[in-house]
């Protein structure tokens, strides 16, 4: 389908915004982008944002498809909650040329969420960088405008706490001394953040506070610390994580069956066959989830190891 015949339907609001026509959307050439966007701001506002939100459940779903171009464009959009739509569904995506377009949002746009939610996808960004999959210029842009957020005291809650968390596997200098100060903050979310972002850093530093926010009084806390556990993947943890699947909060129990499986190994394994054969069905299905994901992992990584020479 051409996507001359595809935008009528988009600035038609009776017509039904199914998957195949915005699957159409996906892999944009540059003059097909600036067609949508010539029409775009002819589209209804509420249907833009439907539009957006359905094109990141797709891409979510298959990853064959790619809206990268849809989303970054409605960057510039001139409604706040599309613009944070689009920022949040590019929170995958390891296109550089989205840098620019999400730092320059981050620092100036007039919307917290948005900014928020900027911050976010550029967290992603953040995680090539710590793996040496960016030039130097790209990462200088990433951390500038992630730690220019942490840093302003004007800024809003929920912008320093998601930049402090995108920024976290970065390995600046500064980075510890923020998480900390979010983990000494009055503020709950903050502190939930500095959780977060220990875990996101991969260092080992994190593990005694980790380990006892496993005895929180809350619920969000000791979520948060069994995914914290889940990136450093330190079997000393298995457990703290094994008395937290029997936690009164069932998102903090399934977070720690997920941890369990991350973290990996013959205890882990041992661990989830254990609840699989238990009553409770979210625990045993989420523990046969973490299975099949860590099966998948190790098999992975053996036919690596076979092909080696």
């Amino acid at each position: 389908m051409a996507l001359g015949d595809v935008i009528p339907r988009l600035l038609d609001a009776s017509s039904e915004l199914k998957p195949s026509l915005l699957g159409r959307l996906s892999g944009l050439t540059r003059d097909e982008q600036r067609e949508l966007l010539e029409a775009w701001g002819d589209i209804p506002t509420s249907r833009r944002l439907m539009i957006i939100r359905a094109v990141t459940g797709m891409a979510e779903d298959n990853i064959e498809m790619e809206f990268t171009g849809l989303l970054c464009a409605a960057l510039k959009d001139d409604d706040a909650p599309v613009r944070a739509s689009a920022a949040a569904g590019l929170w995958e995506t390891g296109d550089r040329t989205v840098i620019a377009p999400l730092a320059a949002m981050l620092e100036n746009d007039d919307s917290h969420e948005a900014r928020a939610a900027a911050a976010g996808a550029l967290g992603h960004f953040a995680e090539m960088a710590e793996a040496g999959k960016l030039i130097e210029r790209d990462i200088v842009a990433v951390r500038s405008a992630l730690l220019g957020a942490v840093e302003d005291e004007t800024e809003e809650t929920a912008v320093r706490r998601r930049a402090l968390e995108a920024i976290a596997p970065m390995r600046h200098p500064d980075v510890p001394g923020w998480i900390r100060w979010a983990y000494q903050s009055a503020e709950v979310l903050l502190r939930q953040s500095a959780v977060y972002a220990m875990g996101r850093t991969c260092d080992p530093v994190w593990l005694p506070v980790i380990v006892a926010e496993f005895g929180s009084s809350m619920p969000a806390m000791r979520f948060e610390a069994a995914n914290a556990a889940r990136e450093l993947a330190d079997p000393k943890t298995l457990p703290y994580l094994h008395e937290l699947t029997s936690d009164d909060d069932p998102q903090v129990a399934l977070a720690a069956v997920q941890a369990i499986g991350g973290i990996g190994g013959t205890a882990a394994r041992k661990l989830l066959k254990h609840y699989v054969e238990q009553e409770d069905p979210a625990l045993s299905e989420a523990a046969q989830e973490a299975l099949r994901v860590l099966e998948a992992d190790e098999g992975d990584f053996s036919m690596l190891t076979l092909q080696e020479p």
